[in-house]
């Protein structure tokens, strides 16, 4: 489907075969000289017919196209390196590069997994099969554009170039700025039009679905909930007209949905303290306490997938990383027959 939301920029919305979110957004703005594409859509052939289509019908050459990509997700970022020409840019943000950018990242995963109470039968089976995305993923090119990008390197190799928070970049009428709203992912970029007062989202912010908020393995260093936060209350100081979101409709009114937002995890904080309240003295691990909370899906916890469950599981971490950080939680690494995990416990006032 195709929408005009204002001269010279279009909603393109693409198909997410096999992902509860069904579709994504790419916006196509044109220039009289160079086009732009906020967001690719997933590497699937559903997708990748539908903005092919997209582009021929509104006469969008892609060898005067360059991509801007939100954040590195495989439903945003997916076809970028294959649709873009070699004379095309990839603009991407430094931190998912570089975490993206090490060959062996997932090695780690097992060993979190099962720290964090995962079963270890799921989680070997998980890990072995995921994630196909890793595999079009240009980690040379990133890691080079990184170097660059940290003036360790003045040869740049290839389509990707690092953007960070307060960079411009100029589509036809229009100016973009860069804001760096790390949360829903480590590096998440918007687009801000200050003068049109528009506001391209990618997952930030979403008028009818709660972005998630994850902590991975080797990320132990971040509070992406409070980094969240943070990023809210920056784009909620801003004059926005119309949100052009990631996934479904655009929207108004981005204040309120701000608020909305962070009622949402406060609720997820009090759910999880609950959990946590039942048991004072043996604890919980990040996945019995996943299991014992309340998500958006119509399926008891038992028939989740092993995907929904991890990604169940990391977002679980994220909010016990901002309570510990709050005083409110603590952690003990306990050894059991399987080794050691570690077990959350509830801290209560005196």
């Amino acid at each position: 489907m195709i929408e005009k939301v204002l001269p010279g920029i279009f909603r393109i919305e693409l198909p997410l075969p096999d992902l509860s979110l069904q579709s994504v957004n790419a916006y196509l703005l044109k220039g009289k000289e160079r086009n732009l594409i906020i967001d690719s859509g997933i590497d699937k052939q559903e997708c990748r017919k539908a903005l092919i289509d997209a582009l021929r019908e509104l006469d969008a050459n892609l060898e005067k196209t360059d991509f801007f990509i939100t954040h590195l997700h495989e439903d945003h970022f997916g076809l970028a390196p294959e649709l873009a020409s070699n004379s095309s840019t990839i603009y991407i943000n430094a931190p998912e590069a570089a975490f993206w950018g090490v060959h062996d990242r997932w090695a780690e995963g097992f060993r979190h997994g099962e720290k964090n109470g995962f079963p270890r039968e799921e989680l070997d089976k998980f890990i072995r099969k995921t994630p196909d995305f890793l595999k079009i993923l240009p980690l040379e090119e990133m890691k080079n554009a990184v170097e660059v990008y940290r003036g360790k390197s003045s040869s740049r190799e290839g389509r990707l170039q690092i953007v960070g928070d307060g960079e411009s970049i100029n589509v036809g009428e229009y100016s973009l700025k860069c804001l760096a709203t790390p949360g829903h992912s480590s590096g998440h970029l918007c687009l801000y039009e200050p003068g049109k007062k528009l506001l391209f989202s990618g997952d930030h912010i979403l008028e009818t679905i709660t972005p998630a908020i994850f902590l991975w393995p080797g990320e132990e260093n971040r509070n992406p909930l409070n980094e969240f936060f943070e990023s809210l209350e920056k784009v909620n100081a801003l004059e926005v007209e119309l949100v052009l979101p990631g996934h479904r409709r655009t929207f108004q009114e981005h204040r309120g949905r701000v608020s909305e937002l962070k009622n949402h995890h406060f609720h997820r904080e009090h759910e999880i303290a609950a959990v946590l309240e039942s048991n004072v003295k043996s604890g919980k691990t990040a996945y019995e306490i996943a299991s014992g909370v309340s998500w958006h899906i119509p399926l008891p916890w038992e028939e989740f997938t092993t995907e929904l469950k991890w990604m169940a599981l990391a977002e679980t971490l994220a909010h016990l990383k901002y309570m510990q950080d709050q005083k409110k939680v603590t952690s003990k690494l306990l050894k059991d027959k399987n080794g050691e995990k570690e077990y959350y416990f509830l801290l209560t006032e005196s």
